[in-house]
């Protein structure tokens, strides 16, 4: 039987270079010493990835307490198996909102950072505290971002990227483009001279529409989509339980919830074609995304091919729980409302088999990269 681990280097490096998911190459690294040493960026040739889903923090004993791990775990979605436990303790703790691979974290305490995942590369941003109208003593500081959005991919040594941070119905520092629920419409934004006041250019407003629902703008093959998740809103199997949240009287019992007490879930996501107009814009609802497939969750929406990813099914919604008022409400957390919708059928399956449950960050995709 042959050495494997004796395979010459540029062998190695030529079979390195033909893999084309990240994932995959992780592994190839992880096979020995000699096939690791030849598993550098320069021999690397993978282009687009299909996002990896990151876990909530997991809990481990010390010294007889159950503490916060360093590690974050993270799965493939493309056959479901873990690519691999990352150290990470600069996001322990905090809040992660994704961006083209990086993560806004945020602190209890209000501190902000741009944090590479991958190269654990932190950049410095300002406190929350210096947001413009920013109340002091809301109840919980990590539902007060509801959004971050890079523009370029950031470097510690160069300025040339803007964050975008929406806040509470506010911009800070401001950016792009956005859409966010009034009423019984859905209103499409965008940004004007001043970066942190915007002009309302649309709006998608029809009966069917009333009541909570959740918002996500995705780029898809040249194409712009809103897509509308509904079944966000929670309802209480207690009616005393729903009264007192329905005036606003539950801070007695703030995370006392147990799992039975609360339900909420997807029941449809509803796709719009937008195209932006000078004057305004139009929408049509599409019933298929083609060979397309969307990851929407907290912060963070994607489209790629899936024809070029074996195990990824097209026409389908992959979907996490970014439903904050369950994290607040509940003792477990936000996690549960995960899986694949396909937009043929309206049929709901599981992507992830386990349980990741978290009040302060739960699962999230994240778009790797070297």
């Amino acid at each position: 039987m042959a050495d494997w681990a004796e395979l010459h280097q540029d062998l190695l490096a030529f079979i390195a270079k033909r893999i084309g998911l990240l994932e995959d190459f992780i592994s190839f690294a992880r096979v020995c010493k000699s096939w690791c040493s030849v598993a550098v960026k320069r021999n690397f040739n993978g282009s687009r990835q299909t996002p990896w889903l990151m876990l909530a923090g997991e809990e481990e004993e010390e010294a007889e307490n159950l503490i916060t791990s360093d590690y974050r775990r993270f799965i493939s979605i493309t056959n479901g198996e873990l690519i691999g436990r990352i150290m990470l303790p600069e996001a322990k703790g905090k809040r992660c909102l994704e961006s083209l691979g990086w993560f806004v974290t945020i602190s209890e305490t209000g501190d902000m950072s741009l944090l590479n995942p991958m190269s654990r590369v932190q950049i410095s941003l300002p406190h929350i505290t210096t947001f413009k109208n920013y109340v002091e003593g809301l109840p919980t500081i990590f539902n007060i971002v509801q959004k971050a959005v890079l523009s370029s991919v950031p470097s510690p040594s160069s300025k040339d990227y803007a964050l975008m941070v929406i806040y509470e119905g506010c911009l800070y520092p401001g950016a792009i483009l956005w859409a966010r629920r009034w009423g019984k419409d859905f209103c499409l934004r965008r940004l004007g001279s001043n970066p942190t006041k915007a002009r309302e250019v649309g709006q998608i407003g029809a009966p069917k529409f009333i009541g909570p629902k959740q918002l996500y703008i995705v780029e898809s093959q040249g194409e712009l989509l809103i897509v509308v998740r509904d079944g966000c809103d929670i309802s209480f199997a207690d009616e005393k339980d729903h009264e007192s949240f329905m005036k606003g009287s539950l801070e007695e019992t703030l995370y006392n919830f147990d799992e039975p007490r609360i339900h909420y879930g997807v029941q449809e996501f509803r796709v719009f074609k937008v195209d932006l107009l000078s004057d305004g814009w139009t929408s049509e609802l599409i019933q298929s995304l083609g060979d397309n497939a969307l990851f929407l969750g907290d912060s963070s929406s994607i489209s790629i091919e899936a024809s070029k990813f074996p195990g990824i099914r097209p026409n389908c919604i992959y979907y996490t729980d970014d439903n904050w008022e369950a994290y607040i409400y509940s003792k477990q957390g936000g996690g549960k409302d995960t899986g694949i919708y396909n937009l043929e059928d309206r049929s709901r399956t599981a992507f992830y088999q386990g349980v990741s449950r978290s009040r302060v960050c739960p699962p999230l995709w994240v778009s790797p990269s070297f």
